[in-house]
Formats: structure tokens, C-alpha cells, sequence
């Protein structure tokens, strides 16, 4: 749908064949209502070229690091109509973007957004009506590393959101090296050669003004490659763990203390490495309840050649590598995967695996095996409903047969309709916006509004019961790859039409209880349990 709903940027990752790292991590997308009608919107992150003295070390302490084109804001008009409205809305200074972070941090009712970059990391908040304000220094982050992305979620249980930053190397501009095989090729050097960086824990003070609480919160020292983040209670106590997936080391998977504390549990987790004990360049992952078994699970998508990785979580927040009984690992052997997401493409009730595809290499089938190619068609893994997966057919999508260079990938509801579209965002090119024709099952819709009105309740886990059979699904926060998606919770019923109890655990710890409800509508619920709003669903 993306040329029909008028959709019409594209991507520029600026390379000019000096073959910087940074040109091949392409850049994120947000799904979500910005504007507050109701509707989501998509934010398109661009990165573009670098200016002509591009080898001055100052560069990277001046507020404009990039030229050329920025990112791009398309309001939901509904019918599958997006309006251009980067014009005006406060966010058309060109930066080189990496990865975003969309979050509701003053509790004022509208989402904000953290710019992760080459450069100087960008703070802004919305008005309300997708106008935005560079508030970058009031807020108090100040990150001139490179950075990949970011999560907000509630770190010290107090009611409003923090920001975990994604570091990824030490690179400068003039530590640009020569590689290449055969040596008149010049290709992208291996992330090897650079040391990683700290993540960091940026603590809100409420008014949407950070604190560096990284040293505090014991995420220090670490020095890894961070590429996507995702946080989920896993261990069912109440407040949000983290999983850090790192590039070619160790993942790290972090247990929340509740108190901006946390403690590293990689080696102890089964998530670090993948079952032969061997880390992986990964890239991208999310979580939730792919086995049906009420507890969410764990996946990572990784360079070709290594497989994705599924994590199953054994129930209490540990995890066993279960890719090749799961047979999620054969399909992806040969692509290299980015962003990934869950989501229920049927509507029948099974989460199911969505990847966006694409190598790193733009020579690469000059310089590889034959075998590789640059551009990759993405990746539909189907559920049975029992954690086993089957690679969808190529006619399901033009974007499972026909290769594009997969970065950064967000789920919504474009179309109101109740089940999730998407949105892939392709390394210097035009991105995939995909209508879901699939989700010919019932559906119902939960949104959850935060505490002391926020926007959003990150941390928040629902129940629904039909009969015999019980969905478990959570408002978790980050995945995917530099990205954000929609918050919305869909929950595909297949033919259920009434759902016999819907209950919500709120951060903090109250449970609120509904029901019955029926299927095929829309409901919002106020923190604490009270239902604002329910409207039939547009099918």
C-alpha cells in the first residue's frame, strides 16, 4: 500500500564508497497515534549524507551532524490515506538517525520521541497535535556516541518512563579502515575491529527531565554492541526485564530489581548465547507468548549463516534455545535478518514471526560465495499454535518474493480494522507499508492508558478467556530493530465471538477484571480498570 496511501519517502544511507560502518545499519520507523485522533501514524527515520569535511573530528560535537533530507512524519487520514506533515511539525533538522524511542515521559497524554544518531541524540516532545519541540538540552540526555536506539519503560516502579540507550562502537569519523577481499573491492570492515560502548540508564524525574543513572542501576562496564532492545516482565514479578541484543558477543539480559537496579543474569539465563554456546551477530528481537503456554518467549533475528534464535522461556524468566525443534532456524539460515515482530497475521489466535530481511554487504555478490545477495526478500513464520513455525509462501506478500534491503519494522492497525499492518523500513530505498489481508478471524482491540494520564501503559500484561482457551499478551517495550510499534493489543479469537473475562495487571501490581465482551470492538481502559471508550471495530 505504500505508493496508495501516498507514502512517499525513501531512505539514504549518504555512502559515497568509503564504505563508513554506519551506512549499513539503515534506520528505524514508529507506528502510533501522534496526533491523538485515534489513528496511527508512521514516523519514518532517515539517515542521509555527511558533509563535505566529513573527516574533521568536530563534527561529531556540532548540533548538525548530517545534510540532506530528514526524517518524515505521515499523519493517518483513515482509508489508507497518509498526509505528509514533516513541514511544521518541528522535526526537519537533518541529523543521522539510527533508531527511536517513542514514549509519553511528561505524562501530558501525547507520545515524545527519543532520535538515536551518529552524533548528538535528539530529544523531542509533541504538543499534542504532532507538532514537536527539540528539547534535547532541557531534557538532560546528552549522548554524542553512537547510538543505536532505545526503550522507555518504567526502570524504578514510580509511575513515569525511563529511557535505556543503546550504545554500539567506538568508531570516529577518521578511524575509517580499509577492507576488502579481494583487495581492489572495497567492502564494510567487520564490526570486529572497534570497541563497544556502556548502554545507558537515564532515570525521568517525572517532568520529563533525565538523570544518568547508569552507574547506579550496575549496567556499567560492559562495553558491548548494542542492536535492538526489548523489555517484558519474563519472570512474572511486576516490574520490566530487559534483553539487549548484542552484535557478534554475548547477549545481555538484565533482571529488574524494581528499584532502577538491576542485576546481569546472562550467563544464567540460557539467552546469551545460542545452544551450541556460541554468540551470534544479532540484530533484531521481540517477545511474547509463542507456545500458548502463558509466559513470553524470546526472539532474535541474526546474520546468515547462524540461524534466527528462538528462546523459549521455561516459566520462570529462564530460557531454553529451541530453533531447530521450533523449526524457526532452517528458514532463516540463508537471509540476514533486522527487524523482527510478533504478530498475529490470521487473527487465529497464534502469534506469528515477521522478519525484515537484507545483507550488509552491497557488493556482496561480487565479493561472496555466489550464494548471498544484497537485497533479501523478508521472512513469515506461521504458528500452529504449539511453538512450531512454517515459512509462509511467497504469494501471501510481495515482500516474502521480492528482495529489498529489510532494516528497521513496526506493526499497527493502519486501517482500524483489527488486525496489525506493517511497516518495513529499507536501507536506501522506499519502505514496505503492508495491508493485512490475512486476519480473517475475530479480533478484539485492548488499548491501556498509564498512570497519571499517560499515553500508554508499558508494563501492563492482559488476559482473555474464551472457553477453554486463554490468551496472555503485554505492553512491552522496544523490540524489533531501531523501531516502535503501536502499543495496541490484538488479540486474534479465530471464531470466538463473545469472550467470557478480560483482565488487566497494572505496573504496581492491581488487577482490574471485565467481561463479558464481545468480539470484533475496540476497548480503552483508564489506568486502574475503568473502560473510557469501546467502538466497533472497521471491517
Amino acid at each position: 500500500m505504500t505508493h496508495a496511501a501516498g507514502i512517499d519517502f525513501r531512505h539514504t544511507h549518504g555512502g559515497r564508497g568509503k564504505k563508513y560502518l554506519f551506512e549499513t545499519m539503515g534506520s528505524g520507523v514508529a507506528t502510533t497515534d501522534f496526533n491523538g485522533d485515534g489513528q496511527s501514524d508512521i514516523l519514518f527515520l532517515q539517515s542521509g549524507t555527511l558533509p563535505p569535511d566529513e573527516f574533521r573530528e568536530n563534527l561529531l560535537k556540532r548540533a548538525r551532524h548530517a545534510t540532506g533530507s530528514s526524517c518524515k512524519l505521515y499523519l493517518n487520514d483513515g482509508d489508507w490515506s497518509f498526509r505528509d506533515a514533516t513541514s511544521g511539525s518541528g522535526l526537519e533538522e537533518p541529523f543521522y538517525g539510527m533508531g527511536l524511542a517513542v514514549g509519553d515521559v511528561d505524562s501530558d497524554g501525547d507520545r515524545d520521541v527519543y532520535v538515536a544518531t551518529y552524533g548528538n541524540d535528539r530529544f523531542y516532545t509533541n504538543d499534542g497535535a504532532a507538532r514537536f519541540t527539540d528539547a534535547t538540552l532541557a531534557s538532560g540526555i546528552r549522548d554524542r556516541r553512537w547510538t543505536i536506539g532505545g526503550a522507555f519503560f518504567d526502570a524504578d516502579n514510580d509511575g513515569d518512563l525511563d529511557l535505556y540507550s543503546l550504545a554500539f562502537v567506538d568508531m570516529p569519523l577518521s578511524d575509517n579502515r580499509y577492507c576488502g577481499t579481494p583487495p581492489d573491492l572495497r567492502q564494510y570492515c567487520h564490526v570486529d575491529g572497534w570497541e563497544g560502548l556502556d548502554d545507558r540508564l537515564w532515570i525521568n524525574d517525572g517532568r520529563g527531565v533525565f538523570e544518568n543513572g547508569s552507574q547506579a542501576a550496575g549496567i556499567t562496564g560492559k562495553n558491548r554492541r548494542g542492536l535492538a532492545i526489548v523489555g517484558s516482565d519474563w519472570d512474572d514479578d511486576g516490574d520490566m526485564d530487559l534483553f539487549v541484543a548484542n552484535d557478534s558477543q554475548a547477549n545481555l539480559v538484565w533482571r529488574n530489581e524494581g528499584d532502577a537496579t538491576f542485576t546481569d543474569i546472562s550467563g544464567m539465563s540460557g539467552a546469551d548465547l545460542n545452544e551450541h554456546g556460541k554468540s551470534e551477530a544479532c540484530m533484531g528481537s521481540d517477545m511474547g507468548d509463542l507456545d500458548g503456554d502463558g509466559d513470553p518467549d524470546l526472539y532474535v533475528a541474526n546474520y546468515e549463516a547462524e540461524t534466527n534464535t528462538l528462546y523459549r522461556n521455561d516459566g520462570s524468566g529462564f530460557f531454553t534455545d529451541v530453533s531447530g525443534s521450533s523449526g524457526t532456524g532452517r528458514p532463516s539460515r540463508d537471509s540476514l535478518g533486522f527487524g523482527t515482530v510478533f504478530v498475529d497475521i490470521e487473527n487465529d489466535g497464534n502469534l506469528d514471526i515477521y522478519v525484515a530481511n537484507g545483507h550488509v554487504m552491497d557488493n556482496i555478490e561480487e565479493s561472496g560465495d555466489g550464494q548471498s545477495t544484497y537485497a533479501q526478500p523478508d521472512l513469515l513464520l506461521m504458528n500452529d499454535g504449539h511453538g512450531r513455525f512454517v515459512q509462509a509462501e511467497g504469494g501471501v506478500s510481495e515482500a516474502l518474493h521480492e528482495p529489498r534491503v529489510g532494516r528497521g519494522l513496526a506493526r499497527a492497525d493502519l486501517d482500524g480494522d483489527g488486525d496489525h499492518d506493517l511497516v518495513v523500513s529499507n536501507s536506501n530505498q522506499k519502505p514496505w507499508v503492508l495491508r493485512n489481508d490475512l486476519g480473517g478471524g475475530n479480533s478484539l482491540a485492548v488499548r491501556l492508558l498509564g498512570p497519571g494520564g499517560r499515553a500508554d501503559c508499558e508494563g501492563a500484561k492482559v488476559v482473555v478467556t474464551a472457553g477453554d482457551r486463554t490468551w496472555v499478551r503485554e505492553v512491552t517495550a522496544g523490540g524489533s530493530y531501531q523501531s516502535h510499534s503501536d502499543s495496541e493489543l490484538i488479540f486474534g479469537l479465530a471464531d470466538v465471538t463473545d469472550v467470557d473475562s478480560l483482565s488487566i495487571r497494572w505496573p504496581g501490581g492491581e488487577t482490574s477484571r471485565h467481561g463479558p465482551l464481545k468480539a470484533g470492538r475496540r476497548y480503552v481502559f483508564q489506568f486502574g480498570g475503568e473502560l473510557i471508550n469501546e467502538t466497533p471495530l472497521e471491517r
